[in-house]
């Protein structure tokens, strides 16, 4: 049926100023399963990057040029961090369009001098959305907060992905009105091809076939806590086979947790693979996993814990930011004390016992958590601040 809120949204034209593929930071695949999800209620345009960040501050690696495009969608990569000029074009560009929203996704405070720019400049008429990964950066520094401040200010509407952030936004004064949202599910054959089963069965194989097999996925930094999952590992039952599996690009390189693993004499308990992990590959360690584990020290939410639903694995993760909305304790994962490594242990032991019944949860439960329930709940915020 064809309601009121579906049919405004269809004459609703989006521009999105975001990192899409073949891009691999700034939120990549969560922007571009949005921009999918807008498609579905009316037209969209999306602007690019050719260079996201200043070159001293670039740590979002080379385009993934091995994965499959996850969708085909025009894109304009033409933006530059270092050349205005470009930024004058894109709203020239949005103004073509005829834009009546301009959506922005703010992670982290090196992007305030062309987000500020845009959300200034761009037309009055013009919605401008900035949706808050993070308010606050997860290694924080002097400034950050003034310059957060500085931008968020002139959106219209603020998206978020967890109630803590509301309070975030609140310490920085930052009066705007805000969509208290959630992080979506990924859907696992939109990023890569099911994987076939003797595939999943020989990396298993080739990782000693354990009685739990984890996962830690994605970029690792510091405030990740790799440190706590390798000594937790050292504490675990040692009656237990468990491994666990690092992949992802390490920021600043794989060698201080090779030799904290030696320290804790982890032998082949850990496997590490440093390096951008594509989607296809992505699919197979997913898939041969029994659980994802997230020990963070800080979060505002993870994609990494929607990934691990998307593809019907339970979760371990630190009680901490977003992630106690993200994962529900003794349903879909189980949660433990942030930088506690005795208790990351004891969560690790309970879910190989328990691992089964929480991924039926998973894989029963989706929460009416879609992409595309999101891009509704948007529309309905953009056509309350119309009203």
């Amino acid at each position: 049926m064809i309601t009121l809120a579906t049919a405004e949204a269809a004459t609703r034209r989006i521009a999105v100023i975001a990192a899409v593929h073949p891009l691999t930071a700034g939120a990549a695949p969560f922007n571009g399963a949005l921009v999918t999800a807008l498609e579905e209620f009316g037209p969209v345009d999306v602007l690019s990057w050719r260079r996201m960040y200043p070159p001293l501050l670039d740590r979002g690696g080379k385009p993934d040029v091995v994965s499959e495009a996850p969708r085909t969608y025009s894109a304009s990569f033409s933006l530059d961090w270092l050349d205005p000029r470009t930024w004058r074009r894109a709203l020239d560009r949005v103004a073509r369009f005829r834009a009546d929203a301009l959506v922005l996704p703010w992670l982290h405070p090196v992007m305030t001098p062309p987000y500020r720019w845009f959300l200034r400049h761009v037309s009055r008429r013009v919605r401008r959305v900035v949706i808050c990964h993070n308010v606050k950066p997860h290694e924080s520094f002097p400034g950050a907060a003034v310059l957060t401040r500085s931008t968020l200010r002139h959106a219209d509407l603020l998206v978020t992905h967890a109630p803590h952030q509301r309070d975030e936004l609140a310490e920085l004064g930052v009066d705007v009105p805000v969509l208290e949202a959630f992080h979506p599910r990924f859907v696992a054959a939109d990023l890569a091809a099911s994987p076939p089963r003797e595939a999943v069965r020989q990396e298993r194989e080739r990782l000693g076939d354990p009685d739990l097999l984890l996962l830690q996925f994605g970029a690792v930094r510091p405030y990740k806590g790799l440190d706590v999952a390798l000594e937790a590992l050292a504490l675990t039952d040692p009656s237990l086979s468990v491994r666990l599996v690092v992949a992802g690009r390490f920021w600043d390189g794989a060698a201080e947790y090779r030799r904290l693993a030696d320290r804790l004499d982890l032998g082949n308990r850990v496997v590490i693979r440093d390096g951008y992990v594509s989607n296809e590959e992505a699919a197979v360690v997913f898939s041969a996993a029994d659980a994802v584990v997230l020990p963070y020290r800080s979060a505002s939410q993870s994609g990494v814990a929607q990934l691990a639903f998307a593809y019907g694995r339970p979760v371990i993760a630190s009680a901490v930011g977003g992630l106690p909305a993200a994962v529900r304790h003794d349903r879909d994962g189980i949660l433990c004390e942030p930088g506690d490594a005795a208790a990351l242990a004891r969560a690790i032991e309970r879910m190989a016992s328990e691992r089964e019944r929480l991924a039926a949860t998973v894989r029963r439960d989706h929460r009416n958590c879609s992409f595309r329930s999101y891009a509704e709940g948007l529309h309905k915020a953009l056509g309350e601040l119309a009203a």
